[in-house]
């Protein structure tokens, strides 16, 4: 389905565009937002990336390559705009808009434990986040994640192996406060 949108899209039908935007809009702000941990920032980033494929859709010489060829231009987005955006970022915002988004796909009680999750990610490096957000968020391969960062596959594995140990480490310490985490990772 989505290699014939972008191929009516590249043939110039606009209302293809529309269709793919439908199928990535909320997944494309859910991934900008946990890797900016800005929720309005996130809207802008979605946004922008969707102009620019729009803007450069017909050099996509593979249409079945869509999905990580958006994904890498949203990457690039947001990693764009945090290096304008340095400041210390509030996640609070951006997990609240996260589980917000989520709530239709997890049941209720098990907010708390995406939302610890989600403060999780923060202690994460930009490039370790955004590996686990495309791959457990996105469904994104080893290889797809290696094209959307430009990075070797074994540098994606190293990525994912490490952030996986923090992540577990980051619950395991709230689980030991007394609270009770459902492991993910």
């Amino acid at each position: 389905m989505e290699e014939a949108l972008v191929r009516r899209l590249q043939a110039g039908d606009e209302s293809a565009f529309d269709e793919l935007f439908a199928l990535y809009q909320k997944q494309a702000v859910r991934t900008a937002a946990l890797i900016t941990g800005d929720a309005a920032l996130a809207e802008d980033v979605a946004q922008e990336t969707f102009v620019l494929c729009l803007l450069h859709i017909r050099e996509l010489r593979e249409p079945s390559r869509f999905r990580p060829w958006f994904f890498r231009a949203l990457t690039r987005c947001a990693w764009k705009v945090m290096n304008e955006k340095l400041p210390a970022v509030d996640w609070s915002e951006a997990i609240e808009q996260v589980l917000q988004s989520a709530s239709d796909d997890y049941p209720s009680e098990k907010e708390a434990t995406y939302a610890k999750l989600y403060q999780a990610l923060d202690g994460l490096g930009r490039k370790q986040r955004t590996t686990v957000i495309l791959y457990y968020f996105n469904d994104l391969s080893i290889k797809e994640i290696a094209q959307v960062t430009g990075s070797l596959e074994g540098t994606v594995k190293t990525r994912l192996f490490a952030a996986r140990r923090r992540l577990k480490r980051a619950l395991e310490a709230d689980e030991q406060k007394g609270e009770v985490v459902y492991e993910r990772f």
